[in-house]
């Protein structure tokens, strides 16, 4: 999943894990019905507008890890304020989204990779990028 722009712009969400339903949410204030839904993998969907803005992301019964994976900064890294414009002229599916549940956060793993070079932050979400490449998003849980 390709990061084509960042917008220099603040946008909330509201993130939220529900344990007994074992479903994780991040909700932007920017959602409303003329999103169009992607299937980012089988338990994984993602609304986004014309533009790539995302609107929400809902994992059910995501593949859940033990162990945080560690992300690891390049030696030049790019950290910027604002939000990320999804490319959805490309391919938006991934093989496999993985997810760890702290107290007071949750990632969503979109790679295997692990280095990043580019940190977008949005408030209570943080965007890590390789080589504009959507590796993971890290949540605090509202």
């Amino acid at each position: 999943m390709k990061i084509k722009e960042t917008l220099n712009e603040s946008i909330t969400s509201k993130n939220s894990y529900e344990e007994s339903v074992e479903n994780i949410d991040i909700l932007t204030e920017k959602m409303d019905d003329d999103f169009v839904p992607y299937r980012v993998e089988q338990n994984v969907m993602m609304w986004l507008n014309q533009e790539g803005l995302l609107g929400e992301i809902e994992c059910i019964f995501p593949t859940k890890l033990d162990e945080e994976v560690r992300l690891v900064k390049r030696a030049n890294i790019t950290v910027e304020n604002g939000f990320p414009l999804i490319n959805t002229e490309e391919i938006i599916e991934v093989p496999e989204v993985k997810t760890f549940v702290g107290n007071e956060y949750f990632v969503l793993y979109f790679s295997e990779l692990t280095e990043y070079d580019r940190m977008i932050v949005a408030n209570d979400l943080s965007f890590y990028l390789e080589e504009e490449e959507l590796i993971a998003i890290k949540a605090v849980i509202s």
